[in-house]
C-alpha cells in the first residue's frame, strides 16, 4: 500500500541490515544474523530467516545462509520452517531440489510441511537454474503428497487435481513463506499468463459450486486475480460470487473481492448493503484452518461501508463516518466517491476528520486531512484546527529532505496548504500564516503557497503578479497552468495572458496540455481561432495514428470538448474495447483496476458526449 503503516523504524534496521551483512558475506555482521535464526522467540527466528532470504535472492549459493536454513528445518514452529525451506531454496538451490525429491529418511529429516515449502519456493523461482532441476514440476506431479501435486497444477482441470484440493488445499500459501498465494491465486496467476479468460470464468463458477469449503475458497481466490485483470470480469463472475455473500466459509473473502471493483459492487449493491445493518457478532476465537478469515483485513461492515461510498451511495455514510474518526484505512478514496454525488451532505464526515485532528494533537493526521481535501469548500468548519496544524507542522518541516517519524503517516506542510487553498475564502484566517511561508520560499513545488493564497484571497491581484513573476524553467508550467486557470474563470484572460498561451503552445503537439487545453477553452468564444485551437489539443492528446491509450484526464478534457473532439472517438473506442485492464501503478493492485474502471467510464462519457452534441 502507498500508506506508510508505521514502520519506519523498522524498515531503517533493515537496512542497516542489508549494508552490514552486504560488505562480507562471511564476516561477523553475518554470523551474528545467523545466530538470531536460533533465539528463543519464533517471531525473531522467523525476521532473522527473512532477512537472510531477501538478501541470498541476490546471492546465489550462501553457505552461511544454507547453513541457517538447513539446522532450522525441524523448527518446532511450522512459520519458521517454512521460512527456513524459502531460503535454502535461494541459498543453495541444488541442495533444496536434493531434499526434495531425494528419499524421505535422509540425512535431513523434512516434514510435510518443509517438503511442501520447499516445493512453493522452486516452482515460484522456476526450473532449469541448476543441474538435477531440469523437469522438477514434472516429477512432482507423482510426489506422494497431495499438497505438492496440487502446487505444480496449473489448474483445476481434472477430477484428480480436484480430489487433492479437496484433501490438501488448505495448506497452499501458508504463514513462514516468501510469497503466501494460495492455490487460487496461482491458478489464476496461470490464467492471465495464458490469456485463458474464458476457461478461468468456467473454473471459477464450477469451484464456487461445489461442496467443499476449501474449493469456494478457491473460486474466489481465482476470481480476485481475474477481476483485476479483465474488464469483462465483474460481469461474468459477479453471478457465481454473490451466492458466496450468505456462506459462512467464503462471504468474507467473496466480500473483500466484490467489494474492490466499482462495477461488481454496482452489480451486487443490496447484498453489500446489507451488510451495513446485519448485527456485529461478538469477538471469537477463529479456527485457523478456516478460508476467508486470515488473510481479508478488516470487517465485512467496513469493507461494505469503503466498497459502496467508492460508487457514492449515501447508505454508507454513518458506518463511513465511524471509521473516519478511528483514522481507517482507505477512507479517503471512499470519501471521494460520496463527494462525487450532487447534494451529499459532506457535515458529518467533516466533524469526524475534525474530531480524529482534535484526537492527534499537534502532529495532525495525514488521513484526517485526506478526507478534507475530499470534502473541498464544506471543509471549512475546521479552518481552526488546521490553522493550528499549519503551524505546528511549519515550524517542524525542514522541506522535502525531513525523515519520516515512526507513526501514523506524517502530515506534511504541502499537504495542508493545497488542503487550505482548496477550501477557499472560508479559510480567510490562514492567511497571515500563508503570506509568511510564501515570503519564506516554503510550501512553493507548483506554486502551492501563491496558488493557496490566491483562492482563498479571491484578489485577481495576486495572481496578476505570480503570473508576472513566472520564469521559463519546465517546473514553472503547473503554476502557469493553475494561475491561467483560475484567471480565465475570475474575469477572463487578459491579451497578455493569451499571447503567452500561445507562446508556451507555440510547440503544437509537444506543448504542454493543460496549456492547450486553456488556450482550447479561450479560442471557444473565437469562431476563428477555435477549430486551430481544438485541433493542436487533440494533436497533444493523440499520437498521429490517433490510437493512443488516453489517461483518465484526457478523457475528461475530450468531454468537455464536445464536437469539436471527434477526432479522438477511434482512440476512445479503442479504450473501450479493451479486454485487458491497463496498468496505473498505484503500488496497490485494487486501486489500479479502480483506476481502470474510472478510465473506462470517462471514456464511455466522453463518446456519449461527442455523439449527444454531435
Amino acid at each position: 500500500m502507498r500508506e506508510d503503516p508505521g514502520n519506519t523504524a523498522l524498515w531503517e534496521a533493515r537496512s542497516s541490515v542489508f549494508k552490514a551483512v552486504e560488505g562480507d558475506r562471511s564476516g561477523p555482521e553475518t554470523a551474528r544474523l545467523a545466530s538470531l535464526t536460533t533465539d528463543a522467540r519464533a517471531g525473531v527466528r522467523l525476521l532473522a530467516l527473512g532477512l537472510f532470504t531477501d538478501l541470498a535472492s541476490c546471492t546465489p549459493d550462501w553457505p552461511a545462509a544454507a547453513g541457517a536454513a538447513l539446522a532450522r528445518l525441524s523448527d518446532p514452529e511450522e512459520p519458521v520452517r517454512r521460512a527456513a525451506a524459502w531460503l535454502l531454496a535461494e541459498a543453495d538451490r541444488g541442495r533444496a531440489v536434493e531434499l526434495l525429491t531425494g528419499p524421505v529418511d535422509g540425512p535431513v529429516p523434512l516434514d510435510a510441511v518443509a517438503r511442501l515449502a520447499l516445493a512453493e519456493a522452486l516452482l515460484v523461482r522456476g526450473t532449469g537454474r541448476v543441474e538435477g532441476d531440469e523437469g522438477l514440476a514434472e516429477r512432482l506431479r507423482t510426489d506422494p503428497d497431495p499438497a505438492v501435486r496440487l502446487r505444480v497444477s496449473p489448474a483445476p482441470d481434472s477430477p484428480a487435481v480436484l480430489a487433492d484440493l479437496d484433501a490438501a488445499g488448505m495448506r497452499i500459501g501458508r504463514a513462514g513463506g516468501r510469497l503466501e498465494w494460495r492455490i487460487g491465486t496461482l491458478w489464476g496467476l496461470a490464467a492471465r499468463r495464458s490469456d485463458a479468460e474464458s476457461a478461468c470464468y468456467a473454473r471459477v463458477a464450477m469451484l464456487a459450486a461445489r461442496p467443499m469449503p476449501v474449493t469456494r475458497q478457491a473460486a474466489v481466490d481465482m476470481a480476485g486475480v481475474a477481476l483485476r485483470h479483465w474488464r469483462a470480469a465483474p460481469a461474468a463472475l459477479a453471478p457465481h460470487l454473490r451466492p458466496l455473500l450468505s456462506d459462512p466459509w467464503a462471504r468474507a473473502g467473496a466480500l473483500a473481492v466484490l467489494g474492490a471493483s466499482l462495477e461488481a459492487t454496482r452489480l451486487c449493491r443490496e447484498e453489500l448493503a446489507a451488510e451495513l445493518t446485519a448485527p456485529v457478532a461478538p469477538a471469537a476465537p477463529v479456527a485457523p484452518a478456516e478460508p476467508g478469515r486470515e488473510s481479508w483485513g478488516g470487517s465485512r461492515r467496513e469493507t461494505a461501508t469503503l466498497a459502496l461510498s467508492r460508487i457514492g451511495d449515501v447508505r454508507a455514510l454513518p458506518e463511513l463516518c465511524r471509521m473516519v474518526r478511528h483514522g481507517g484505512l482507505g477512507v479517503g478514496e471512499a470519501v471521494r466517491g460520496l463527494a462525487d454525488v450532487p447534494g451529499t451532505d459532506l457535515a458529518p464526515l467533516v466533524a469526524a476528520a475534525t474530531e480524529l485532528l482534535d484526537r492527534c494533537g499537534e502532529d495532525g493526521n495525514a488521513r484526517a486531512l485526506d478526507v478534507l481535501a475530499a470534502c473541498g469548500a464544506a471543509s471549512a468548519p475546521a479552518v481552526p484546527q488546521l490553522v493550528r496544524l499549519l503551524g505546528s507542522v511549519a515550524r517542524a518541516d525542514d522541506g522535502p529532505g525531513t525523515r519520516p517519524r515512526p507513526g501514523p503517516r506524517p502530515v506534511r506542510l504541502t499537504q495542508l496548504v493545497f488542503l487550505l487553498g482548496q477550501i477557499g475564502p472560508e479559510a480567510a484566517p490562514a492567511l497571515p500564516l500563508l503570506e509568511a511561508l510564501a515570503a519564506e520560499g516554503r510550501g512553493e513545488r507548483a506554486g502551492l503557497t501563491t496558488m493557496a493564497l490566491i483562492r482563498i484571497s479571491g484578489e485577481r491581484r495576486r495572481a496578476e503578479e505570480a503570473f508576472a513573476r513566472l520564469g521559463d524553467s519546465p517546473r514553472e508550467v503547473a503554476t502557469a497552468a493553475n494561475l491561467l486557470e483560475w484567471l480565465a474563470g475570475h474575469g477572463g484572460l487578459e491579451p497578455g495572458h493569451v499571447a503567452y498561451l500561445r507562446e508556451k503552445t507555440a510547440d503544437g503537439p509537444h506543448a504542454h496540455p493543460r496549456l492547450l487545453a486553456a488556450l482550447w477553452r479561450h479560442a471557444g468564444a473565437e469562431a476563428d481561432g477555435a477549430a486551430e485551437a481544438a485541433g493542436t489539443l487533440l494533436d497533444a492528446l493523440l499520437n498521429p495514428s490517433g490510437s493512443s491509450e488516453l489517461n483518465l484526464h484526457a478523457c475528461r478534457i475530450l468531454t468537455g470538448m464536445g464536437p469539436a473532439a471527434a477526432r479522438a472517438v477511434p482512440a476512445l473506442t479503442a479504450v473501450t474495447e479493451g479486454r485487458i485492464r491497463l496498468p496505473e501503478y498505484t503500488g496497490d493492485e485494487d486501486e489500479d483496476m479502480r483506476e481502470d474502471e474510472r478510465l473506462l467510464g470517462a471514456a464511455h462519457e466522453a463518446l456519449r458526449r461527442i455523439g449527444e452534441t454531435a
